[in-house]
């Protein structure tokens, strides 16, 4: 009873996922974390086949065969049976509710990192101080009738305090598994991570893969409207998805994102997501309000982009390689006002030149309005599970990120991200080694410690970080 529980409340928790909950440019947004989407059908009848999601979390191993976070075999509402639609008899007419959360406690030290160049040509270095906050603390619910219909809340709130709401949609199966329409506040899917975030104790590692690093993400991670579905073929799924919402439009413009992915007997997974914001977007932040919540910088009047590339997962008994790409492709031009306003925000060589912002003094007419250019990421994560009888599982696991983003600068007041705004180029490494352990299926306690490598002023930096994390997962069934 206690894993058919556990199961329910992991696999409400994956589809809660579905919406990166990011409203229109101009309104406030909330920090998002990300989430796990799966299909979940809550107390399955005897005769419907267990989700992935739901075998692994029993098992408690992310590791082996299926992730925690994966959002597996897709055993989804309006499956029940195979052939519930709209114009259908619900094979089954009960309804649920279920009440669930995930609370994540952290703390992180930096070492000493650049903070400029003294009178004698050499890099000054600050302190930074311990942190301690709680990122991820999530309320949950999600309700479903029969199987035609479900709904799902998430309300956040990051550092423990205000809540809001992250995630809030509503689903009806259209045709079967082929076809489902989701409307809300969703998170969209994107890679193998963008679903997942939220559910911390589900996945290796303690912060996300860069391209999902809330101080420079490529796009917004939530939209309003999804279709989606699936197709089995024994062993093996097809899964697409098609969305759009308000996203960063500037006004009538029609945003598009879409992603396919074949999953292969649960060991393997290949997809490519896209996004195109289909004409002018704009920021979710002025300078001065810290980093965006979508793809426009601050200082930007309008922006045209996509965003494209490829993921895949390897799961080979207690084996798990993860690997994504992504290019983000601007067209943007920049607000003079907004990029004047960049001065005095420790911006290098290089920024200054690329902005226009290297006269003495400068105006507006000095600005250098053009700004086209690329985003790319690349990241690759691996870890093996140990059983050990008594303690739950260890999994130690090790990742390589590259980050380079030409347009970005330091300070992340002004809308930067302090990583790649802080190199000379753009450019920085990350490397990282940690270990899980999960004393029960519910917890999971993170160790782990990286190095940013990168270039600045003109010589090779490094400087590590480590960082501590104990998350749960609650129910109130």
């Amino acid at each position: 009873m206690k894993k058919t529980l556990i199961r329910a409340v992991v696999g409400t928790v994956f589809l809660s996922s579905s919406a990166w909950g990011q409203p229109a440019a101009g309104d406030d947004a909330i920090p998002e974390p990300a989430e796990t989407e799966a299909d979940f059908t809550p107390e399955p009848a005897p005769d419907v086949p267990v989700t992935e999601v739901e075998a692994l979390v029993t098992e408690g191993d992310e590791s082996d065969g299926a992730g925690w976070g994966d959002d597996g075999g897709d055993a989804g509402w309006g499956d029940d049976g195979g052939d519930a639609g709209w114009g259908d008899e619900a094979t089954e007419s009960r309804s649920s509710v279920n009440f669930y959360g995930f609370v994540d406690a952290y703390a992180e030290k930096v070492a000493r990192t650049p903070a400029g160049v003294g009178s004698d040509g050499n890099t000054d270095y600050e302190s930074n101080p311990h942190e301690f906050d709680v990122p991820n603390l999530n309320f949950m619910v999600q309700a479903s009738h029969g199987d035609k219909f479900r709904a799902f809340l998430n309300l956040a709130a990051p550092g423990a305090e205000d809540f809001g709401v992250r995630n809030a949609w509503v689903e009806a199966t259209v045709y079967r598994q082929y076809l489902q329409i989701r409307a809300g506040k969703l998170y969209r899917p994107f890679g193998l991570y963008n679903e997942m975030l939220d559910a911390v104790p589900t996945y290796m590692g303690i912060e996300p893969p860069e391209l999902f690093d809330k101080d420079h993400l490529l796009l917004t991670r939530t939209t309003n409207l999804m279709f989606k579905g699936r197709y089995n073929s024994g062993p093996n799924t097809i899964s697409y998805a098609v969305t759009t919402g308000n996203d960063e439009r500037e006004g009538g413009q029609l945003p598009i994102g879409a992603d396919i992915n074949v999953d292969l007997d649960s060991r393997i997974k290949v997809g490519s997501s896209f996004y195109s914001s289909n004409g002018n977007a704009v920021s979710s932040k002025s300078v001065g309000e810290g980093s965006p919540t979508g793809g426009v910088l601050p200082w930007m009047e309008k922006d045209s982009f996509m965003v494209y590339g490829a993921y895949a997962q390897l799961s080979l008994e207690r084996l798990k390689i993860q690997t994504e790409f992504w290019i983000a492709d601007h067209n943007a031009t920049r607000d003079a006002d907004q990029v004047q306003a960049l001065e005095g925000s420790g911006l290098n060589s290089r920024q200054l030149s690329r902005f226009g912002l290297d006269g003495d003094p400068t105006t507006t007419d000095d600005v250098n309005l053009d700004a086209d250019y690329k985003v790319a990421t690349f990241y690759v994560r691996t870890g093996y599970t140990f059983p050990v009888s008594g303690w739950g599982s260890f999994t130690p696991y090790v990742q390589y990120d590259y980050y380079k983003n030409p347009e970005t600068v330091q300070s992340k007041n002004v809308g930067g991200d302090n990583e790649a705004g802080l190199a000379d180029n753009g450019l920085f490494h990350k490397s990282t080694i940690g270990s899980v352990w999960r004393p029960i299926d519910q917890a999971a306690i993170k160790l782990d410690a990286s190095t940013h490598t990168q270039k600045y002023d003109g010589e090779t930096v490094t400087y590590p970080e480590v960082r501590i994390s104990f998350s749960y997962l609650w129910d109130m069934r």
